[in-house]
């Protein structure tokens, strides 16, 4: 059984799709949710599906502080895969390589973007995408690595989108999200062993 952890800040939609798809498959457990984000609508979610979510704000404590105490958090779980799903932090270098898994020569940390990497990296990216490269709309699953957005390509997918705003565009970008993502969760068990899909 491979067990895996969601970070998330927001309102949880990724998340939501994903604890649907685990409720399906027999070889992965989502084992624990972690925000940081007090008043992120994943809690609400994860209360839903009976899943510990733990709440840790970084406050006035130092990146390392912080991190130190989610990777605690993992490492209690026993957790082999953490999917971010959301989550607005970077990840520091001894994070992932706390991950660092020599058999994929990968970190086994994924993160989704809404866009068709290298395109648009970082924040606002449904926003950029619509305003200057709505012809290259799509969704990008990759492995993290140190930098925003730079690593490796897991699975990535364009979309056409025939909206005349920009919210319908954003909901067709999340629909294709939800697919992308329970995609890599029913196949995360080959992908522990292949490093791709």
């Amino acid at each position: 059984m491979i067990k895996a952890a969601l970070l998330a800040s927001g309102q949880g939609s990724n998340a939501k799709a994903l604890l649907e798809k685990e409720s399906t498959l027999s070889d992965v457990s989502i084992e624990l949710i972690i925000t940081d984000n007090p008043h992120a609508g994943v809690i609400d979610i994860a209360d839903n599906f009976n899943k510990p979510c733990f709440i840790y704000p970084k406050g006035k404590s130092s990146k390392n502080q912080h991190e130190t105490l989610i990777l605690e958090t993992l490492h209690d779980f026993e957790v082999d895969w953490v999917l971010l799903a959301g989550y607005m932090r970077l990840l520091s270098e001894d994070f992932i390589k706390s991950f660092y898994c020599p058999t994929l020569k990968q970190s086994k940390i994924l993160n989704i973007h809404p866009s068709l990497l290298p395109l648009h990296p970082g924040l606002n990216a449904y926003e950029k995408t619509y305003k200057y490269t709505p012809n290259q709309a799509g969704v990008t699953i990759h492995y993290v690595d140190s930098g925003m957005d730079t690593g490796k390509i897991l699975i990535q997918e364009k979309f056409e989108s025939l909206s005349e705003n920009f919210e319908d565009f954003k909901k067709e970008g999340l629909k294709l999200e939800h697919r992308l993502y329970t995609k890599v969760l029913s196949q995360l068990s080959n992908i522990s062993k292949e490093g791709h899909i």
